[in-house]
This record gives C-alpha cells, sequence and structure tokens, in this order.
C-alpha cells in the first residue's frame, strides 16, 4: 500500500511564534503524526526555531532558495544556510509575483541537486493556458528543465493547476489524473530505471479536509503539497487523520 506525503507549505502564514505553537500542537499529539510522512515549510527565518522545538519524526523543508550557494548576496537565503530535507522550487507564486523564468528556475533545481536536499519541482497551467489548450505545451516546457541523469537522487513533481490554487476550485479527479499521466509519461521518456523509480508526484492546489479523501483515489498521486489549508493545526490534523498507512 503506497504511504502519502503531506508537504505543508506555511507560505508568509505563520510568524515565529505561530510556527512554534503549531509545534507545540503537533508534538502534544504525536502519535499521529509520527508514523506520517509529513514535510513542513516554514518561512525561512522560522526553520531553526521550528527544528528546535519539534519533537516528532517529521521532515522540514525550506520554500525556496537562491540560486548561488555563498557570496555577497543581501536578503537571499543558499540552500546550504541551514540542515533540512527538502526545498521547494518554481512554485507558481515565484514564476507569477517575482517573474522567475524556467532559466533562473533551472538553476535553482541545480543549486538544490548540487546538495543533499531533495527538490520538489512546481509546474501547473494558468486557467488562461487551459482554457487556450496549452496545458501540455506548458508542462512540457517546465519539465523541460530537468537534468538527463538524477545520479539517482530523490525528484518530487508537483503538479499545481495554478487556477485551482486558493481558489476552491479543484480540478476533477479524471483531470488530475489525465495530467498526472502526461507527466509520468514524459519523465518515461527522460528516465528509467532507479531515476524513474525515485520520482514521486504530487498534487497541490485547494487541498483541505473536505476532498482530500477523494482525491486519494487518484492512484497516481503520491502526495499533496498544501498551502494554507496546512498552516492551521486543526485542519492540518484533521487532514492527516484521513490518510492511509
Amino acid at each position: 500500500m503506497r504511504k502519502i506525503t503531506i508537504a505543508a507549505n506555511w507560505k508568509m502564514y505563520l510568524d515565529e511564534r505561530g510556527s512554534i505553537d503549531f509545534i507545540d500542537k503537533l508534538n502534544a499529539d504525536k502519535d499521529l503524526f509520527s508514523n506520517k510522512n509529513i514535510i513542513l515549510f516554514p518561512s525561512h527565518a522560522c526553520i531553526r526555531s521550528v527544528k528546535d522545538h519539534l519533537d516528532v519524526n517529521v521532515k522540514i523543508g525550506m520554500q525556496d532558495c537562491d540560486i548561488h550557494n555563498k557570496g555577497a548576496y543581501t536578503g537571499s537565503t543558499s540552500i546550504n544556510s541551514i540542515d533540512i530535507d527538502s526545498c521547494i522550487v518554481g512554485h507558481s507564486e515565484r514564476r507569477i509575483v517575482y517573474k522567475e523564468s524556467n532559466d533562473v528556475i533551472s538553476e535553482k533545481l541545480r543549486a538544490v541537486l548540487s546538495s543533499d536536499v531533495d527538490p520538489i519541482l512546481c509546474i501547473g497551467e494558468t486557467l488562461e493556458e487551459k482554457n487556450e489548450n496549452l496545458t501540455e505545451n506548458v508542462i512540457d516546457s517546465q519539465l523541460s528543465i530537468l537534468t538527463n541523469d538524477l545520479k539517482a537522487r530523490n525528484l518530487t513533481i508537483a503538479y499545481e493547476p495554478v487556477w485551482a490554487i486558493g481558489s476552491g476550485n479543484v480540478p476533477s479527479n479524471e483531470y488530475i489524473n489525465e495530467m498526472l499521466s502526461y507527466i509520468k509519461n514524459r519523465l518515461k521518456s527522460l528516465y528509467s530505471g532507479t531515476d524513474l523509480d525515485n520520482i514521486k508526484l504530487f498534487y497541490g492546489g485547494s487541498v483541505d479536509v473536505s476532498n482530500v479523501d477523494e482525491l486519494l483515489n487518484v492512484e497516481l498521486i503520491d502526495g499533496f503539497l498544501i498551502g494554507s489549508a496546512s498552516a492551521n493545526f486543526e485542519k492540518f490534523k484533521d487532514i492527516v487523520k484521513q490518510l492511509k498507512l
């Protein structure tokens, strides 16, 4: 039986005090969380506090990283700045709000792969692109930055249709399965053997307690990248309760 991963992207919803409060509640209910695959993504400034207070076996990740590993880059955060397990690159908010191109995301992915950290590459189409039947073209373009040899490294592809994020407009299971199947076939054209076995597929976009059980019926989903709902402890707890071991 597959074991689903929950990747909790707190974005900028929780400050340091809120992050510690969340972890205190998680620690108090460790029997629920300790046997689940969970990755928490606090804001960069809160990672150390989260790690210091955490008393449950869950992983910690960065929401983004700089293309450089060190140097005179004021305000940036290197993938090597703190010991973490995973890093998100290419999130739609980085692509849209911060105008990050495929070239920039490619450099960030390269930086993560040069470390011991596992990358989560986010891909997905906007509503305009979907309506113009460009979804597959967009996915092809966003996957084009992948290296031809992962050297047995873990990689996660998180399919997040931009039009679903924060909108409550979750695609049908049929649509998600179609897109994940397309992504998987594209990956098969790049990788085989161990590299292909080490790639997981996540879904993200308005995932919450009201729909996660239905989404679990999509067999190609290995995990969920969850935004705002994951920053509310009670909502997060209710989602985790629905996971199958």
